[in-house]
């Protein structure tokens, strides 16, 4: 019985300590908590240098609040960069129905967090879009790659 006691007593100082401890983090967390925190956007330019005051062409705040810094940087431009490859299948039927027409674009990939500028985000698509009324079309430039015939030996 004297062994179960002490058991339990020892028990009961450790799950003290343990508490105390964790108030101890909760008091220093306040100091943590005043670094400056913002949303993540992002958004899809026409070129990969847009204009300062420029708006992107499309653009989306997933919601996440990360810190104004070099941290939260990094962590909304790989969001971004994995929702622009998440949504590949899909985009462009969704930019066409966005911008009715266009001709050869090639969107590139950029972020922001907090109230800082457009950032790209090192992505730019592989093809050019076309649109037309609202509808996905093969840009002329994907028909001049398909009909050119390579020449071996200079024969076509």
């Amino acid at each position: 019985m004297t062994f179960r006691k002490e058991f339990y007593s020892l028990c009961l100082v450790l799950i003290g300590l343990v508490l105390v401890n964790a108030e101890d983090v909760q008091i220093s967390l306040p100091a943590e908590a005043e670094v400056l925190k913002g949303n993540c956007s992002c958004g899809g330019f026409p070129t990969s240098k847009p204009e300062a005051n420029s708006s992107p062409l499309l653009s989306q705040t997933p919601g996440l609040v990360v810190s104004c810094d070099e941290e939260g940087s990094t962590t909304c431009k790989n969001l971004c960069n994995a929702l622009a490859i998440a949504t590949k299948a899909k985009g462009p039927e969704i930019l066409c129905n966005r911008l009715k027409d266009a001709d050869e674009l090639k969107l590139s990939a950029f972020y922001k967090i907090c109230d800082m500028p457009w950032v790209y985000a090192d992505m730019t698509a592989d093809e050019s879009l076309c649109c037309q009324d609202s509808i996905v079309k093969v840009c002329p430039s994907a028909d001049r790659g398909t009909m050119t015939t390579p020449s071996v030996n200079g024969e076509k």
